[in-house]
Parts: structure tokens; sequence; C-alpha cells
């Protein structure tokens, strides 16, 4: 169990910070709107809450309009992730655990059959 969760955690905080310091998985900056053609984008780490990020929006004009996204769909799928991580550790322990007990089994039954 403590495995389990020591891997979940592991690839939960790991994504965590590759999403929120590095590329959120989906679209970093949605458009808010429409916005005047030729104008531009660009998406950074915010610090303020952690986890969001800074999105910036330039028109042609100059114009500058900033706002914190919050990636909620990102942080979803990167629960499953861990959650299915977690399974993985979870499937290979219980198989690990079952030839152990096969191979147990296979060795005990001849000496209680000498019995």
């Amino acid at each position: 169990m403590k495995g389990q969760l020591r891997v979940a955690a592991v690839v939960f905080v790991f994504g965590f910070l590759v999403i929120w310091l590095i590329q959120p998985i989906g679209n970093p900056c949605p458009d808010r709107g429409a916005l005047p053609k030729g104008s531009s984008k660009s998406s950074s780490p915010s610090f303020a809450p952690p986890g969001t990020r800074t999105c910036t929006y330039t028109t042609p004009e100059g114009t500058k309009a900033r706002f914190h996204y919050v990636p909620w769909l990102d942080w979803f799928v990167l629960a499953v992730l861990a959650g299915l991580a977690a399974a993985a550790v979870r499937l290979a322990a219980s198989g690990r655990a079952r030839s152990a007990r096969s191979e147990r089994g296979t060795s005990a039954a001849p000496d209680k059959a000498q019995c």
C-alpha cells in the first residue's frame, strides 16, 4: 500500500511541476473572446497562486491583457495518470506474490505427500 501511494505521489508531483513550470498538456492560454487579427499570446508560470499560469495577450496596437489560467483539466488528467501508476504497481506486486506462492506451493506438495 505504501509503495502504491509513493508512486502515485511521485507521478503527481513530478507531473504537476512539469505542467506548471514547463508546458501544460492542453492549450496554455485559451482565447478570451475574439482577439484582433495579428494578436499574439504567451504563457508563463505564475507563483501567485502556485500551479497557475499567467497568459499575456498582445494586440497589434500594443495593448496587453493578462490573466491567470488554472489548468483544471490538466490536473484531472494528471490525477488519473497517478492512479494508473499506482494500479500498475499493485498489479505487479500481486503478480510477484502469486508467483512466490505458487513456487512455495509446488515445492511443499511433495513434502506433504511423503509424510
